[in-house]
């Protein structure tokens, strides 16, 4: 899905410009995904094969996708849910530097309960995100570019993402994923939304 990330980067700036450490935007995005996944609780889950059963996770070990000189890793952010934009920054600065230096220990590099894919970091729009065995889902996000795009009524030139997500349709049907997505995306557009659940 095509989300108008506009207000979500004017929001960044206004932040950053109030002074105190810099936000990222993985970090706001980080933040959207945990207040989406405490909506839609289905997608922070595993499949038990030995128990056939859906276990429902509490927590949000959020993984998150580190280029590094010897390949891609996926760190974990432990209790994702619990930590505001300026501590998930902090973290995700501090895990990406462990990557590049090859010192992340194997309890920060396992354990996650959904990945958040920031590939547009790589100049990508799109992609099929892969999940991230044994977790449900994966968010996918793309570069964010000015496209034309309809704006009250108006065509305008905005600043455009892609966002994709990859689920395992044994814990949730479409309706419940699409459900996530656009939440996501009302989020991205109207970052005001996610105000009701800080």
């Amino acid at each position: 899905m095509d989300a108008d990330a506009t207000e979500l980067m004017r929001a960044r700036a206004a932040m950053n410009a109030a002074g105190g450490q810099k936000i990222s935007l993985l970090a706001l995005l980080a933040r959207i995904c945990t207040a989406a996944l405490a909506r839609h609780p289905e997608l922070n889950s595993t499949v038990d094969m030995e128990a056939r059963e859906i276990v429902r996770l509490d927590a949000v070990h959020l993984g998150f996708a580190a280029q590094t000189e010897r390949g891609l890793v996926v760190p974990v952010v432990r209790d994702a849910h619990t930590r505001d934009a300026e501590s998930l920054t902090a973290e995700f600065a501090r895990l990406t530097e462990a990557a590049r230096a090859g010192t992340l220990t194997p309890s920060e590099l396992t354990g996650g309960t959904f990945t958040l894919n920031n590939y547009g970091v790589f100049g990508v729009d799109g992609s099929t995100p892969i999940i991230n065995h044994p977790e449900a889902a994966m968010l996918g996000v793309g570069r964010i570019v000015p496209k034309p795009w309809v704006h009250e009524g108006e065509l305008a030139v905005r600043q455009v993402v892609q966002l994709s997500l990859t689920f395992d349709h044994r814990v949730c049907d479409g309706g419940t994923a699409g459900g996530f997505l656009r939440y996501v995306a009302d989020c991205v557009e109207q970052p005001a939304v996610l105000l009701r659940t800080l």
